[in-house]
């Protein structure tokens, strides 16, 4: 009996052994998995602190570097005028408060009346619905910025740059400084329209009732005028002078005052029907015969203009080139004229590149009508279709392009 017992009591400490074994495993699993969810959850809440700290350092950063402490993060919108759209149309559905909307036309009710077709506006709407910023570009040379200040007053600190135009007859009697006074301009914009144009037009030998039309950008913060372009009409001629994206000015032909000595814009108008040739045979002689310049198949009594500035050294006939011009610059160059029907100018004569000088003909030893032209520098004879190569364009492809672009824009205030 007492050996049953003792086995009785063996067997059942070892049950208790494994019970007890199995019992803490299973706490000791629980309590692991526990503090792993604890564990997760408490990373999570950090992660989670953290992006709304991050949200809220944004939020912070926004509203003090645009001075507005209580605005939410905003959202842009830009638009291109349609016909019959409205500000007040296009504001309210970008989900604008009518209040701004209302304090807006207050503001500037221009922009209720003069906002037009193809005009761009841009603005800025928070999420609770109030105009933090407008701009309105009114045209090329001109635009309008509404701006919520750090009191959050919706004002306008427009640059408010605008376009004068302005028109200069000169009278009998008169000069272009004393008519460009008399029409309001002060000295320093006098000097401007004069350094503009002066390398294509002598501002002495103006003709009575000359025209100049002029273009500035007005500046209302430093109150002063930025000349954009001007136009010339002298004696039927009619010269450009337009400022471009670099400062300086150009002709329309993209030439400007520092490379432009010889224009050859008219000539390229017209074939050339025989070339600059040395060892030429002429075709009445039958002789070798240098030809020194360039032969332009035109019709008779074709205008022929002034293709450099300079003096007028000669302006006679004989009987090889007719009727002729030598027309000499300061800079050592010389352009000659030959074959012409009729001379507009005399010997002593000031002309500048683009006037008229002579009407193109058939006079002298010739096969038919045209001009023969020459280049002469140093008093030898070049290849004027070499020169017309190198300076055919001052400007790059590139350049030019942006020229040409700018040029569009301004020529719309000066036609």
């Amino acid at each position: 009996m007492q050996q049953i017992y003792k086995v009785f009591l063996l067997h059942f400490y070892f049950i208790y052994k494994i019970t007890f074994i199995l019992i803490n495993s299973i706490m000791i699993c629980i309590f692991l998995s526990g503090c792993d969810v604890l564990f997760q959850n408490k990373n999570k809440n950090i992660l989670l602190y953290d992006k709304k700290t991050n949200q809220n350092i944004e939020k912070r950063e926004y509203s003090k570097r645009n001075n507005l402490k209580h605005l939410n993060i905003v959202k842009k919108y830009h638009c291109i005028v349609k016909k019959n759209e409205t500000i007040i149309s296009l504001l309210h559905k970008s989900g604008v408060n009518e209040k701004d909307i209302l304090k807006l036309i207050s503001i500037d009710k221009l922009i209720l009346k003069n906002l037009k077709n193809s005009q761009s506006l841009s603005w800025k709407v928070s999420e609770s619905g109030k105009l933090i910023e407008l701009i309105w570009k009114i045209s090329d040379f001109q635009r309008k910025i509404y701006k919520r200040d750090k009191n959050q007053l919706l004002s306008n600190i427009a640059l408010n740059n605008f376009l004068i135009h302005k028109t200069i007859l000169i009278k009998k009697n008169s000069t272009f400084i004393n008519s460009a006074l008399k029409s309001g301009l002060n000295q320093f914009d006098i000097n401007n329209v004069i350094k503009a144009i002066e390398w294509q037009v002598d501002f002495r030998t103006l003709d009575i009732n000359s025209i100049f039309n002029l273009i500035f950008l007005h500046n209302t913060n430093n109150k002063k005028n930025l000349l954009l372009g001007v136009k010339l009409n002298n004696s039927g001629q009619k010269y450009y002078s337009i400022r471009a994206f670099n400062g300086n000015f150009y002709d329309l032909n993209g030439y400007s005052k520092k490379t432009y000595f010889i224009n050859f814009s008219f000539l390229k108008k017209y074939r050339i029907s025989s070339n600059f040739n040395l060892h030429r045979i002429n075709p009445v002689t039958h002789r070798v015969t240098p030809h020194l310049g360039v032969d332009f198949a035109m019709p008779q009594g074709t205008p022929v203009l002034a293709t450099t500035n300079g003096k007028i050294i000669k302006a006679c006939f004989n009987k090889i080139a007719g009727f002729y011009i030598t027309l000499k610059d300061q800079d050592h160059y010389m352009t000659k004229y030959m074959h012409l029907k009729k001379i507009l100018v005399k010997t002593g004569d000031i002309v500048k590149i683009g006037q008229r000088i002579g009407l193109s003909g058939n006079t002298g030893r010739t096969t038919g009508p045209h001009l023969h032209y020459e280049i002469w520098i140093d008093n030898h004879a070049v290849n004027p279709v070499k020169i017309m190569f190198k300076h055919s364009n001052t400007l790059n492809k590139k350049e030019k392009k942006t020229y040409l672009k700018e040029l569009r824009k301004i020529l719309k205030y000066l036609n």
